[in-house]
């Protein structure tokens, strides 16, 4: 997908420089940063290598990093869809739609657990995450995998071409540093959209925040159903911000999904904006990081309002 490019880089100082800072005080060889703004990409930067090492390969555009819990918005979003799309309600339980676990090993645990991260994390003898459990009530419900579901519905349309659950090593994986930072690797698991193998570039993960900004519309072509959405704010109003609702976070100004290297996305919708920060280094608690970042871009958004509000 073409987007509108235009450079309002200086208005996003204070982002940037707050970024540089972090790449150097968790000691990340890789950064990005990107802010989408009334559809159209203001800020682009590009930073450090995909390992430590002599010859790692220079971040760029193509450099695709690791989302990990940021993948569960793409684990939300197919749940959403083959929700509404099958009319199950969220109060339904998944013991109908899951052949290989026992009833009584499933309990009544719901769509609605599943959706807001609730109730136990591992099910079945197997002890198989939420996640897993969710692709395989989406694949009874649709007959596609997550990762089918979302390749068929927004990353072939929308063509985002570097989001990929990856199979195989490839030249433009940013690699991870775990909390040792000693040793750089990529992580290799199933093409099936449930496991920690999501991989995408800074652009495609802005326009994925920029879809759910625009409920599903692109280019002013609705993609998605507008029920999907509509079960977006259904669960947001009945469950507060107290819980991640189909892998995001909400909060009075933004909503957003981080992951554990510190790939980072948030939509704040009063301003039309989409940012996207990536990291490669693993840490236990970004939290802090998230919510000043989080902050920062409100911050640059509030005082670019407010110019040219006094201006007019």
């Amino acid at each position: 997908m073409r987007i509108a490019k235009v450079d309002l880089s200086e208005q996003f100082r204070p982002l940037l420089n707050q970024t540089k800072q972090t790449m150097l005080d968790v000691n990340a060889s890789a950064a990005s940063l990107l802010v989408i703004q009334n559809d159209r990409v203001v800020l682009e930067w590009y930073d450090g290598t995909h390992h430590s090492k002599k010859g790692a390969r220079l971040v760029d555009s193509d450099s695709m990093f690791n989302l990990y819990s940021t993948r569960k918005t793409y684990v939300g979003l197919a749940t959403a869809i083959a929700a509404v799309e099958a009319n199950v309600p969220l109060e339904t339980p998944v013991y109908p739609y899951v052949n290989d676990i026992p009833r009584e090993q499933l309990g009544e645990i719901t769509l609605r657990d599943l959706a807001t991260k609730t109730g136990a994390k591992y099910f079945g003898d197997r002890r198989i995450e939420r996640e897993e459990l969710a692709g395989k009530i989406i694949e009874t419900i649709t007959g596609l995998t997550i990762a089918e579901l979302i390749a068929d519905r927004v990353l072939n349309p929308v063509q985002l071409n570097r989001t990929e659950w990856v199979t195989s090593p490839k030249e433009n994986l940013v690699c991870d540093y775990q909390a040792d930072g000693k040793y750089a690797s990529v992580r290799i698991e199933s093409n099936e959209g449930h496991e920690r193998n999501l991989y995408t570039n800074s652009l495609d993960l802005g326009l994925w925040g920029n879809l759910h900004l625009n409920k599903g519309v692109i280019n002013g072509q609705r993609l998605l159903p507008e029920a999907v959405f509509k079960l977006y704010d259904q669960l947001q109003s009945e469950e507060g911000s107290s819980k991640r609702l189909f892998g995001w976070y909400h909060e009075e100004h933004w909503y957003y999904a981080t992951g554990a290297a510190g790939c980072h996305c948030i939509v704040l919708p009063e301003y039309h904006a989409v940012g996207v920060r990536m990291l490669n280094r693993y840490t236990d608690n970004y939290i802090e990081d998230q919510l000043l970042f989080n902050q920062t871009l409100l911050n640059c958004l509030e005082d670019a309002a407010s110019v040219v509000h006094r201006s007019e």
